[in-house]
């Protein structure tokens, strides 16, 4: 016999939207025992939906048995279970639910498994080499709201790669605002660890088509909030989904230096492509290289053109590296070729997030020269850099 708290807590379970089915009221308890059996056997038992098999077979999330207990149309499972299909072995159990989906990492080293009850929902992750857990809470600590349910329509969560999942929490449109976390999960000392943010989501203006298939992507502008009292830095993501709303690619930066970088969407030849710059100086070291690419099938880079320029204005110093101005002029006017037919999409360059406008307005990597009093718009930019290198070397090495 089940106990009673079990029992109680069943018969006042009610189904969410769009995860076990309508929400009905729960019917009366028929006056005859034989009458509530037999509306009890005539009910299904909730199985696992989503992802019920790891990557590589081996393990299964699996409903077990039958609650005999009826909650809006349906039977919750006895219990719910991970098993190793190989032996058998049941490597975790708990009660079962009216909801429960599940959701494998790439490489199935985790385990994110949803479940919901009458007025609230949660996510648990494991880990699979010793089946420690994480359960989901907001940034501050605390759990899902009370009625605010996994989505009805489309993705509850998604890998974005071993370790790094993404949830999105609320039903959407006219059923209630959505929102969106990412979670980064890691396994020490035997332990899994999860640590959480929130994100903002806006969709990007533009039609544009980097895997030259003839159908536009979407793109998303993602912000992840910091978190000062948790010492958490937060950044900026763009997202590239296909028509029918699949990540297809990603990349993000930061406004800490280590973390600078611009994505544009640049029109070369009449096809569209990303381009990827990163003009990186560290003091007075400089390393700036760009990758021009378009997206195959797969969502995978497949690189276009590229190029790359290295060079030291620490003039004077022992150590002091290379210095070329017309290789730096060349590579310049290169990029900025590119850019005067391009889209800014993101860029945190100076430690300032910018999103849109033309790419040819974006001259940062320019201001080391334009910026110095020395710098004459009559002269070419090869010129303006070996005059002004030329300066620098003068007074430094004095």
């Amino acid at each position: 016999m089940k106990g009673l708290r079990y029992v109680l807590t069943l018969l006042l379970l009610l189904t969410a939207c769009g995860q076990a089915g309508t929400v009905e009221a729960p019917p009366e308890e028929p006056e005859e025992a034989d009458g509530y059996e037999a509306l009890v056997a005539a009910a299904p038992v909730a199985q696992v939906e989503g992802e019920a098999v790891s990557p590589d077979g081996r393990f299964e999330v699996r409903a077990q048995g039958a609650s005999g207990q009826y909650v809006s149309g349906i039977q919750p499972p006895e219990f719910l279970q991970i098993v190793d299909r190989e032996t058998g072995e049941v490597l975790w159990q708990d009660m079962g639910w009216p909801w429960q989906s599940a959701l494998w990492s790439p490489e199935g080293g985790f385990l994110a498994l949803a479940y919901s009850a009458r007025t609230w929902s949660a996510v648990t992750v494991f880990e699979t080499e010793n089946w420690t857990s994480w359960d989901f809470t907001l940034p501050d600590g605390s759990s899902i709201p009370e009625y605010m349910f996994l989505p009805c329509d489309g993705p509850w969560g998604a890998w974005q790669s071993e370790g790094s999942l993404d949830l999105t929490i609320g039903d959407g449109g006219d059923r209630g605002e959505q929102r969106f976390y990412t979670c980064a999960l890691e396994v020490r000392e035997g332990k899994l660890n999860g640590l959480d943010w929130e994100e903002v989501h806006e969709a990007l203006p533009g039609s544009y088509d980097f895997d030259h298939d003839g159908e536009p992507e979407l793109m998303e502008l993602v912000t992840v909030a910091g978190d000062e009292a948790r010492n958490q830095v937060g950044w900026y993501e763009l997202r590239v989904r296909t028509g029918d709303n699949r990540l297809y690619w990603g990349e993000s930066f930061a406004e800490a230096h280590p973390g600078w970088g611009s994505l544009f969407a640049c029109r070369v030849d009449g096809a569209d492509y990303l381009l990827r710059y990163m003009p990186a100086m560290y003091q007075g070291t400089a390393a700036y290289e760009y990758q021009l690419f378009s997206l195959s099938e797969a969502g995978e880079e497949a690189v276009f053109r590229e190029g790359s320029v290295e060079f030291d204005i620490n003039f004077g110093s022992p150590i002091h590296g290379n210095f070329d101005p017309a290789a730096v002029a060349a590579f310049l006017e290169e990029v900025h070729g590119l850019l005067e037919d391009s889209e800014l999409l993101l860029t945190t360059e100076g430690g300032n997030f910018r999103s849109g406008g033309p790419g040819g307005a974006v001259q940062d990597d320019l201001e080391i020269w334009t910026t110095d009093p020395l710098y004459d718009e009559s002269k070419s930019l090869e010129k303006n850099i070996r005059d002004i290198g030329a300066y620098w070397e003068k007074t430094m090495t004095a």
